[in-house]
């Protein structure tokens, strides 16, 4: 999940990255957030997520992290990795495995798409996965364009007792998970203009 400032100059960022312009997402409605998505190959994709100003201010905060005067500090000087998610066919027993406390799932719809998400809970270690279940909905790289991206790498920053909790992420050789004093995200992707790294 990358964070901008503004859909818009955030898109603008990307296409001048990757070479190719994101495709069209939709409103979060309720959630006070819209997007654009770009395929990253076979049940992999890149969210690009920011405030929506066409709609009300929120009553909680928005996903992501958004409201945070730091995370806004950072995203308005170039759009930057806020979070990652994991997709799940059982959300409940997936927080169980890694470690997570109790959280609750949330019913989310954009258009046709419909999906169950689990956001962090206090008490959840900084760094662990936010939870996806598409149910019967296709993943959107399924249906999205493949404009020739693929991640190839995917670095994660946590302190050691956390990178425990993440070692069955590691299962995907493109995921590296490394202890770090604070939580960071690396991403490489290989796109049409050559390997491009997201921080």
């Amino acid at each position: 999940v990358l964070g901008a400032a503004s859909l818009a100059d955030g898109a603008s960022a990307l296409a001048a990255r990757f070479g190719v312009e994101p495709d069209a997402g939709g409103r979060h409605e309720g959630y006070g957030t819209h997007n654009r998505l770009l395929s990253l190959g076979r049940q992999t994709y890149l969210e690009l997520i920011a405030p929506d100003p066409g709609q009300p201010t929120p009553d909680r905060p928005r996903p992501f992290g958004l409201d945070d005067p730091a995370v806004a500090e950072r995203i308005s000087r170039r759009p930057r990795l806020l979070a990652y998610v994991v997709r799940t066919d059982d959300i409940a027993a997936a927080r169980e495995a890694l470690g997570l406390p109790p959280g609750r799932a949330f019913d989310m719809r954009r258009g046709s798409l419909q999906w169950k998400i689990s956001l962090p809970v206090q008490g959840q270690p900084v760094g662990t996965p936010i939870l996806i279940d598409w149910g019967d909905t296709p993943n959107p790289s399924s249906t999205l364009p493949d404009r020739g991206l693929r991640l190839v790498g995917f670095r994660i920053g946590v302190p050691a007792a956390t990178a425990k909790l993440l070692a069955p992420l590691a299962a995907d050789p493109r995921i590296r998970i490394e202890p770090a004093d604070e939580f960071e995200l690396h991403a490489s992707v290989d796109a049409p203009a050559g390997i491009i790294e997201l921080d």
